[in-house]
């Protein structure tokens, strides 16, 4: 289990308006719902520059500190970004509680890429479908990630959600058969392959010459035994 620790401010206004100023100000808008109580604060933007490098791309819980000095834990659930300028709009948090189940999606990290008998032996392609995964569990069993072991696939063959490992207090959601990653067939690009045409600018001027002066002796030769 990773947990981090966030400082955030309690937010009273609300609106366009309100959380333009905000972001000009250097904060993040921000909600956090869960267990009835719904809280709109807000995050500095450096804060959650760090807070950022420090998740990675692993499942962490969050400890949110306000300024009133009330603390709370929680999951980051989705993050709003500009598509253009990569800038952060808008953060929401789910809160849980410590010994309570909630649901949430991990990420799946592929092991023995370079191993897998289907890639090593024929070539294959893996196609990793799936990059995370739905889970329930209590905060305490929160894996930070989950492995998929992949050395043992040859090609046409997937690993599906059933075939995940076994994490005690994990319990995986959604369809068993839902394919996470598989090996395809490799794949080869026709080459096409054409006669190589010679432009007669491309031709050295002594080429050109000299067989001309053969197709002139040939001529002479031709005409003298007709003379004959």
């Amino acid at each position: 289990m990773n947990q981090l620790k966030l400082k955030v401010v309690t937010r009273e206004g609300s609106g366009t308006s309100s959380a333009r100023r905000l972001r000009a100000e250097g904060f993040i808008p921000a909600n956090v719902s869960g267990q009835g109580n719904a809280r709109s604060i807000s995050v500095g933007k450096l804060d959650y520059r760090k807070l950022s490098r420090e998740m990675g791309e692993e499942a962490s819980l969050i400890e949110l500190t306000d300024d009133q000095g009330e603390s709370m834990l929680t999951l980051m659930q989705s993050v709003e970004q500009d598509p253009i300028k990569g800038t952060i709009h808008h953060i929401d948090f789910l809160e849980v509680r410590r010994g309570e189940s909630f649901v949430t999606r991990v990420p799946i990290h592929l092991k023995n890429e370079d191993n897998c008998l289907g890639v090593k032996n024929d070539g294959g392609v893996i196609d990793f479908k799936s990059h995370d995964v739905e889970i329930r569990c209590r905060p305490s069993k929160l894996p930070e990630h989950v492995v998929a072991d992949i050395e043992s696939l040859s090609v046409g063959d997937a690993l599906h959600i059933s075939d995940l490992p076994e994490i005690e207090g994990v319990e995986y959601l959604g369809n068993e058969v839902q394919v996470i990653v598989s090996v395809q067939p490799p794949t080869v690009a026709a080459v096409e392959t054409t006669e190589a045409v010679v432009d007669p600018a491309d031709v050295p001027a002594d080429n050109i010459k000299s067989e001309s002066s053969e197709a002139d002796e040939a001529s002479e030769e031709a005409d003298a035994a007709d003379k004959e």
